[in-house]
């Protein structure tokens, strides 16, 4: 490997994920930035390896292995490994949307719409609302505005932020987690939110014993369907959604 430049595949998959500033660090890994932005990973490739250090503390939700197997660079918080490059665009790209998108800064948001409100009119539904809004907004950024079992980019209007958690039943924070919500195309979504499909952890569509034949095939519905990309932090929130809503009888 070029002690000054990492593989191509890795790069490339570091550059799709948004970051575009790649610099070398005194250590031999790379420090890489989203430009105009905070957002920031290392990576180093050992022995075919790849590792990689982010400055959030839930590196497992992201897909890193081997957590802590290695110190930390400076200004990092976790680190991990990645399978290949195609993992370790999964990961940066789910980090980068996470970093951009704490509890902290979409609960600022939601509370800086709340204000351009009426008192008089800042409802609990109001609330729920604008929360749902920004929910749908970091959705948008982590499935890059494509259906997450198809994979089809649609028009905004044909997609759904759906919550497999559902708002009444999750803590502030979970409302507003992206990993608690799929960006589902419009038809999906109902099937989803009605428990009428969920998800293995493996991501493969369950389909409801309700649904017969007819039903399943006006809807699309074929076996092989299946999550495009997912993250371990989908997990919790796709078991309680297959046991609490779908009422699937899965063992997990």
């Amino acid at each position: 490997m070029n002690a000054e430049r990492l593989p191509i595949l890795v790069e490339k998959a570091v550059r799709d994920a948004g970051l575009d500033l790649i610099e070398l660090s005194a250590d031999g890994g790379f420090y890489a930035r989203v430009s105009g932005s905070h957002a920031c990973a290392w990576i180093r490739i050992d022995e075919g390896d790849i590792w990689v250090a982010l400055p959030v503390a839930d590196g497992g939700r992201l897909g890193l292995m081997d957590i802590g197997a290695r110190s930390l660079p400076s200004g990092m918080s976790t680190i991990g490994r990645t399978a290949s490059a195609r993992s370790l665009y999964l990961t940066l790209h789910a980090a980068c949307v996470l970093q951009l998108n704490t509890p902290i800064q979409l609960s600022a948001r939601v509370e800086e719409r709340l204000a351009a409100i009426a008192e008089t009119e800042r409802t609990a539904e109001v609330r729920q609302r604008i929360g749902q809004d920004v929910f749908r907004e970091a959705l948008f950024e982590l499935w890059v505005g494509c259906c997450a079992v198809t994979g089809t980019k649609l028009p905004p209007a044909l997609l759904r932020a759906s919550h497999a958690k559902p708002w009444a039943d999750a803590s502030d924070d979970e409302r507003l987690d992206p990993f608690n919500g799929l960006l589902l195309a419009v038809h999906l979504d109902a099937l989803f939110d009605a428990g009428l499909v969920a998800f293995s952890d493996d991501g493969a569509v369950l389909v409801s014993p309700d649904l017969n034949a007819d039903t399943r095939h006006t809807f699309g519905l074929s076996l092989g369907m299946r999550l495009q990309n997912m993250s371990p932090g989908h997990l919790p929130y796709l078991r309680y959604h297959r046991h609490h809503v779908a009422h699937f009888d899965t063992r997990d």
